[in-house]
């Protein structure tokens, strides 16, 4: 998964070239280039629009070592070995991974080849049970599975006739009749969920001709002519076979290739092979073949526009299981990573990384089913959930939306309780004909909802006490088209711009079972937008935590900009108020760009305030 750079060659391919492509068809619905190359055909991404969340399943050879690895290099030289993780060993006797996940040991730590191959022989998949793991998606809410079949290992889940290097040469071979894939694919269409599977085409480390750097080459690379080979004698079948075999719903490329004659081949594969099957945009660098939706990874840029977006995320920092990473995500952190996702018009993908015996760690399973039972009181604001007109981010937590029998519902998701027992929605400006909460705690709760002019949605007699310990949803619905007019305003003459209501890209949030924070890493920007409503001078203060001193730089467009510097805190546990200065601002809509420049790269930020003077 992580993605290496490695040098990429862009070469010219004439379109006569395109003969090898010569059972793709051109006509109606393909979208074709100017050569007459098929490119990408319409498909009804409808069910997985629908679906708004995936498991994502990361299981092979590399479970085996479970990010560990003592023995030689290809060089020669002896190597203990441990993948980066959260409570990895500090001794300088080894060797700490540069940040891949778990199932990229093969390349971090150098293993020759048939060293890495004796590893199968204690692949047993023993306890690897698929209707279990369809169990686990169903209690988390999911509704697709995608498992990858080969990873840049080159190991397949299934009996390839094209190679060895498979499952039928291990004792789970023997155990589960030389196929991992079948099992589970029926498992996930029994219970009425999709299923897709994911291959890694390109980058390969075991098979001559694999395309970017190969370890048992000292990370030198192959030819275009020895690429060619690797494609004709290994990807193009493996795909053919899986495609023929399981028939999924999704395939999932990794690895984009810059060989344009790469992408043609398989993707005229995929498409010749179903009308319904969607692809996503890993099959190239080139523009002209992106699929059927982005593949944010991690982290996604809230300012990018997607036409379909899946975010696929860890539940950890590996892929692939790692024993040295206990850095597991709360599940708040997940369920709002998925309502953002869900917000701009995504899915979440989510991955577990099982165990060589198959089993999947306790801490996934816990969190998937913490997850699950808020979904389940609370779906409609997950699925079937479309783009919000809402560019921007509420306080307090993201706003799915929704069409439903006529009547537009906006699913406002609020994660801290402040305790003022009332709640202030900027930049909707008419009252909904009905707000519903999803934890009522108490049925006479009776709280009032009302538009205030030039602010937007004021509601009132809230309990102090939060609802749920996860999150309260708001249905807040409109049986007419909402008028909307986004921007924070000050109450009581001050804005406050908390964690939840800036526009992220890759910016962590933390400390979800307090108050949420941004956990910044330095240079990186946020956004707000905001109308100010009066000229005037604004004094701008921020709730932060950190080990040293830094400076935070607030850019309002127009050369507007105050830099503010922040002192130590003795510890990112140790939240303080501190002023950054004065800025005078005239009437009018503001995108505010922040920035951080600290000593050790990392600051934390609950909430900035600006109080007009």
């Amino acid at each position: 998964m992580q993605g290496i750079s490695y040098l990429k060659f862009f070469l010219n391919i004439s379109f006569t070239l395109c003969i090898i492509c010569n059972g793709c068809k051109t006509e109606e619905p393909y979208k074709q280039s100017e050569g007459g190359k098929v490119i990408k055909r319409e498909v009804d991404m409808s069910w997985w629009n629908d679906a708004r969340y995936g498991m994502f399943i990361h299981y092979g050879i590399y479970s085996v070592l479970g990010g560990e690895y003592i023995g030689k290099n290809v060089e020669g030289m002896p190597i203990h070995f441990q993948s980066v993780g959260r409570n990895n060993s500090q001794s300088d006797s080894v060797k700490i991974g540069a940040g891949a996940g778990a199932e990229w040991i093969l390349y971090e730590a150098s293993i020759p080849r048939e060293s890495y191959r004796k590893y199968a022989s204690s692949f047993t998949a023993e306890k690897y049970d698929p209707q279990a793991i369809v169990d686990l998606a169903l209690s988390a809410g999911m509704k697709y599975i995608i498992i990858t079949t080969k990873h840049h290992d080159g190991f397949c889940l299934w009996d390839s006739d094209v190679t060895d290097w498979d499952i039928s040469h291990t004792p789970a071979g023997i155990r589960w009749n030389h196929d991992l894939i079948a099992p589970l694919a029926e498992a996930t269409r029994n219970a009425g969920l999709k299923f897709g599977i994911y291959f890694s085409h390109t980058r390969d480390w075991m098979y001559p001709g694999g395309i970017g750097p190969i370890p048992e080459l000292q990370m030198k690379e192959y030819s275009y002519i020895e690429n060619q080979s690797y494609m004709e004698t290994y990807t193009y079948p493996m795909v053919t076979e899986l495609l023929n075999r399981y028939h999924p719903d999704i395939f999932w490329w990794d690895s984009n290739n810059p060989y344009e004659e790469f992408a043609i081949r398989c993707n005229s594969l995929v498409i010749n092979s179903s009308p319904t099957i969607i692809q996503n945009n890993r099959i190239s660098t080139l523009p002209l073949y992106q699929g059927d939706f982005a593949t944010p990874e991690q982290a996604m840029d809230e300012n990018e526009e997607y036409e379909n977006m899946e975010l696929c995320m860890t539940m950890n920092d590996s892929w692939g299981y790692n024993q040295f990473d206990n850095g597991w995500k709360r599940p708040e952190y997940i369920l709002w990573c998925l309502l953002r996702a869900n917000k701009l018009g995504g899915n979440l993908l989510l991955n577990v990384g099982p165990r060589s015996d198959g089993t999947i760690p306790e801490e996934c399973q816990t969190t998937l089913k913490i997850v699950g039972q808020w979904i389940n009181i609370n779906s409609d604001g997950i699925y079937e959930t479309q783009k919000s007109p809402l560019r921007f981010n509420l306080p307090y937590g993201p706003a799915t939306w929704r069409k439903k029998n006529g009547i537009q519902h906006l699913y406002y998701h609020i994660f801290y309780w402040d305790g003022s027992g009332e709640l202030w929605i900027p930049g909707i400006m008419n009252a909904p004909d009905e707000v519903a909460l999803s934890f009522p705690a108490n049925p006479q709760i009776s709280f009032q909802v009302k538009a205030v002019e030039g602010i937007g949605l004021h509601i009132t007699n809230l309990p102090q006490t939060k609802f749920s310990d996860m999150c309260t949803m708001l249905d807040i619905k409109f049986s007419n088209e909402p008028k909307l007019k986004e921007g924070i305003r000050d109450i009581n003459n001050i804005i406050r711009l908390d964690a939840l209501g800036a526009q992220i890209g890759h910016v962590a949030i933390d400390d979800f079972e307090t108050k949420p924070c941004i956990n910044w890493y330095s240079g990186r920007q946020i956004n707000y937008k905001i109308l100010i409503t009066r000229n005037g001078t604004y004094k701008i203060s921020a709730l932060l935590a950190g080990f040293y001193p830094g400076k935070i730089t607030f850019d309002f467009g127009n050369k507007l900009t105050l830099i503010g510097n922040n002192r130590t805190t003795s510890g990112h546990d140790n939240f303080e108020w501190q002023n950054m200065g004065n800025i005078y601002l005239k009437q009018g809509e503001y995108i505010l760009s922040i920035t951080a420049d600290q000593i050790d790269l990392w600051l934390k930020v609950r909430e900035f305030k600006m109080e007009r003077q």
